[in-house]
């Protein structure tokens, strides 16, 4: 494998920004998996666009680390050109936007394995065909991190020779089960202030949680539009003592090392990078029964699954876990090895050079 990898100039992989998002930590997680293996650069569109908790990720950020500045058409010109004098690169992008680059600037330009990357099942109705038309036409391959996306875009019409289920990546730390100094439980929740996510219906279970006299302390990590409505429920059904929504904070690891329990409410996902990283650290989950998160969730032995918006139900297996330690610590266990032997590094690593050589030898 690696004698024939000497053929190749480079490996680019091309994220949008490295703001704080799912794509860009894979992206990232790639890059540094790769780069110890072959010469592989990390190409930021939108340049000008990170956060240092993004960047601290990064273990080279020499000149492999390429951010774009000035308008669309001198980032495009750069990009074909730079591709233009590496054509036997393997180009990977992860969103509409560099998928775009990818499979049509990277085509034009001469680049032979161009894989675009597939993180949802739902799109608008232009952004739909846009991708389907890339995806079929000018990828030489795509890479779906969830089987939910796969199922239902081959069904309608993605070629479903040309993609590849390949999962997320987390970096694993040490297993340390946290026993709460305080008699309180700490429940967490991470991601983005949409509607995909639910909020309201977890902030409905907690209010139970309370009205039962449990002592509790929820927290939300995140950012997004919906943070004035989230803030005025918390308000209105007079929370502010048990809920505290925390803005994109430096270090996320914190929360989910100095939790209890974690909770994702999401009406619709694909593979949670939250819920990984939540059993990464050895926490018990409470999720709803979506997308691909029963590959995660083992129920009754790595957290519980429950039916979206089903708030009495939330709230009932929330309580099982408040009241029994022994059942936290058995599913705090039980989901880090799940993890640790299934989402590591090293095979997702393999699993991208597995395709990799795939597609090569299509193309000799």
């Amino acid at each position: 494998m690696k004698k024939y990898f000497k053929k190749t100039s480079h490996i680019l992989i091309l994220t949008n920004t490295l703001k704080t998002g799912g794509a860009e930590k894979q992206s990232i997680l790639l890059y540094n998996a790769l780069s110890h293996y072959y010469s592989t650069k990390l190409i930021v569109y939108y340049g000008d666009q990170k956060d240092k908790r993004m960047i601290d990720l990064l273990d080279n950020k020499s000149d492999n680390v390429i951010f774009l500045k000035g308008n669309h058409f001198n980032k495009l010109l750069f990009l074909y050109r730079f591709f233009k004098s590496n054509p036997n690169s393997i180009c990977i992008s992860y969103l509409a936007t560099t998928n775009f680059i990818n499979g049509i600037v990277g085509k034009l330009s001469g680049i032979k394995i161009r894989i675009g990357g597939i993180r949802s099942s739902r799109y608008g109705f232009l952004k739909f065909y846009l991708q389907r038309h890339l995806y079929n036409h000018w990828l030489s391959g795509s890479v779906f991190n969830n089987y939910l996306a796969f199922n239902t875009l081959t069904s309608k019409g993605f070629n479903n020779k040309k993609g590849r289920v390949i999962y997320n990546s987390i970096l694993v730390p040490e297993y340390n089960y946290f026993t709460n100094p305080n008699n309180s439980i700490t429940i967490l929740s991470v991601g983005r202030f949409v509607e995909a996510k639910d909020y309201f219906t977890a902030l409905q279970a907690i209010k139970i949680l309370i009205r039962k006299g449990k002592s509790i302390k929820y927290i939300i990590v995140g950012q997004g539009h919906l943070e004035k409505e989230l803030r005025f429920f918390i308000n209105k059904n007079q929370l502010n003592t048990t809920v505290e929504l925390v803005i994109n904070p430096p270090n996320v690891e914190k929360f989910y090392s100095e939790s209890d329990i974690y909770l994702s409410t999401s009406i619709f996902e694909g593979m949670s990078n939250s819920i990984m990283e939540a059993m990464s650290y050895g926490l018990p989950v409470v999720a709803t029964d979506v997308g691909d998160n029963k590959i995660l969730i083992h129920d009754k032995e790595t957290g519980f699954l429950v039916k979206p918006k089903e708030v009495i139900e939330i709230a009932e297996r929330l309580e099982l876990l408040i009241n029994n330690s022994d059942l936290r610590k058995k599913m705090s266990n039980n989901g880090y090895q799940f993890i640790k032997s299934n989402f590591s590094i090293e095979k997702f690593r393999d699993n991208y050079i597995n395709l990799f050589e795939e597609l090569l030898n299509e193309n000799r």
